[in-house]
């Protein structure tokens, strides 16, 4: 994919923010986890320009672990209570107190957004990668046998991560603005760069 789509996608994010009105808290966390998730997207992007991609999957985790709670509240809005439980629960743990209430496991998260296969396949790749497993330090911290600090990413690493950004991104954006109200000719354009990401909806 041209690196320039992100540029276009950016555009049209910019675009249709300016346009972006809620009626209730519902809506309102919608459009904040919307924003969290093209912030960090374009934060991965940022670093993959620049061919510095050891911490682009831990961004990525971030920022699929928000798409998920995006569904999740799409789906459900009653989820704001989970989103308020885990902030009490949060206040409880740094204040020396037991949680409250269990809060929903990340599994739960996925399997409620309808994300089950994503789970096992996506989220696991970018945990394995946010983590100093073997595989991450010999593909990113190593040539050969030997250690190597900043060395450049292979073509494929660096537009398979390009892709992931750019179809994640445009994903949640389809998803949220649709919520939102915003209508078909409206998300045309997004939905073309997710087209041509050509991962679907992402890797």
């Amino acid at each position: 994919m041209d690196q320039t789509a992100w540029s276009s996608l950016n555009q049209l994010r910019l675009e249709a923010f300016k346009n972006i009105l809620y009626k209730n808290l519902q809506e309102k966390y919608v459009a904040l986890l919307m924003t969290r998730v093209t912030e960090l997207c374009h934060d991965a992007f940022e670093l993959i320009q620049l061919n510095r991609i050891a911490s682009v999957p831990i961004i990525m985790r971030s920022a699929l672990e928000s798409y998920v709670d995006l569904m999740c509240l799409i789906r459900n809005p009653g989820h704001i209570e989970e989103m308020n439980q885990s902030f009490d629960n949060y206040i409880s743990k740094i204040s020396g107190k037991s949680p409250k209430k269990n809060e929903l496991k990340i599994w739960g998260k996925f399997k409620l957004a309808g994300e089950s296969e994503s789970y096992n396949n996506f989220y696991a790749f970018l945990c394995r990668s946010a983590h100093g497993n073997i595989e991450t330090l010999v593909r990113d911290h190593a040539i050969g046998d030997a250690i190597s600090i900043g060395h450049s990413s292979s073509a494929e690493s660096l537009m398979l991560y390009l892709n992931q950004t750019i179809a994640l991104a445009s994903t949640s954006l389809i998803e949220g603005l649709s919520f939102l109200g915003f209508k078909e000719d409206q998300l045309s354009g997004i939905k073309e760069i997710q087209h041509i990401s050509g991962l679907g909806k992402y890797a």
